[in-house]
């Protein structure tokens, strides 16, 4: 059984933005599966799809996926972005989803899973999926992601809160703390909400990793990146790294650097080819790439700094 497994949706994304039009795969534990396949190969998943589905070949990446396949149409998104990367949803149709079912992460832990990354799903499942899994085995790291997608509602704001207190760690960004707790001071907001561990994204600012007693500030690595082509699922992509690299090294500050450049590589193509075939033997690999940004003197480009130190397929 694979050591870290990803569950939430797999989608199929029209996404249509400045430099084009695509339909690709996508879904949020799917993108974060894949970035955690950059520095840990024991990653496995579990999602649904619809018959429909014409991906179905990405699976083959995972030492384990269990994938069901329902006689509906998959989850789709229709997603076009402004100039500025401002996401505007056209269409929303999750559908195979709602048959992930919390006896599927309960299979995952029996078979010796010992972190469960729960993607953004309706949260009352949720909470029951991180109750469920901390009853059946305390020693579980259980991982949420939150979404501002299902923060209008109280009642989901609420059950989002119960199942952060619950997990080991729960990820966020500034908008969805906002949506959360209706603070707008971020030093007072993280302060409201019971998390063992709360990691709350900054964008190009870095990371705020809290956790009872101790607040760490860590800065993003910040324009690695200018050109962007796809920025369809790099939270999702930067949890999953995130988590991974943090299994592997233990240091908070080494996964939001992993995390940070993964995301980053990630939005330099359409979807997650650019890091599908990506792989960094350790954590501390990313710090070659970031030093061979600049070369004798001059700086290049990610995609060239990745061609430098042989990382990319």
């Amino acid at each position: 059984m694979p050591k870290i497994v990803f569950v939430g949706h797999t989608s199929v994304d029209r996404i249509r933005n400045a430099r084009g039009e695509k339909v690709q795969p996508g879904g949020a534990a799917l993108y974060a599966a894949v970035g955690a396949k950059t520095v840990c190969r024991d990653v496995g998943i579990v999602t649904a799809i619809g018959h429909d589905y014409q991906f179905g070949d990405v699976f083959n990446d995972f030492e384990s996926a269990t994938v069901k396949r329902v006689k509906e149409k998959s989850t789709e998104f229709f997603i076009t972005y402004d100039k500025d990367w401002n996401a505007s949803y056209r269409k929303v149709s999750i559908g195979p989803g709602s048959q992930i079912t919390t006896r599927d992460v309960l299979g995952c832990v029996g078979r010796g899973a010992q972190i469960i990354h729960l993607a953004p799903m309706n949260p009352p499942k949720v909470r029951n999926m991180v109750r469920a899994v901390k009853e059946a085995n305390k020693d579980v790291l259980v991982s949420i992601n939150s979404c501002i997608n299902y923060l209008d509602d109280k009642a989901n704001r609420r059950a989002v809160l119960d199942a952060a207190s619950q997990a080991d760690i729960f990820i966020l960004n500034e908008r969805e703390l906002h949506a959360l707790t209706g603070i707008e001071l971020v030093s007072k907001a993280i302060k409201t909400i019971s998390a063992k561990t709360l990691v709350l994204t900054l964008g190009e600012i870095g990371t705020i990793i809290s956790s009872p007693g101790s607040t760490e500030f860590i800065p993003a690595m910040a324009a690695i990146t200018k050109n962007a082509v796809d920025v369809t699922g790099a939270g999702d992509t930067w949890s999953g790294s995130f988590i991974a690299s943090y299994f592997r090294s233990g240091s908070w500050i080494k996964a939001v650097s992993f995390a940070s450049v993964v995301s980053a590589i990630k939005c330099t193509g359409w979807n997650f080819e650019k890091i599908r075939r990506l792989r960094f033997e350790n954590v501390e690999d990313i710090y070659d790439l970031a030093i061979a940004l600049k070369e004798k003197g001059r700086q290049l480009t990610l995609s060239d700094a990745l061609k430098a130190v042989r990382l990319e397929s």
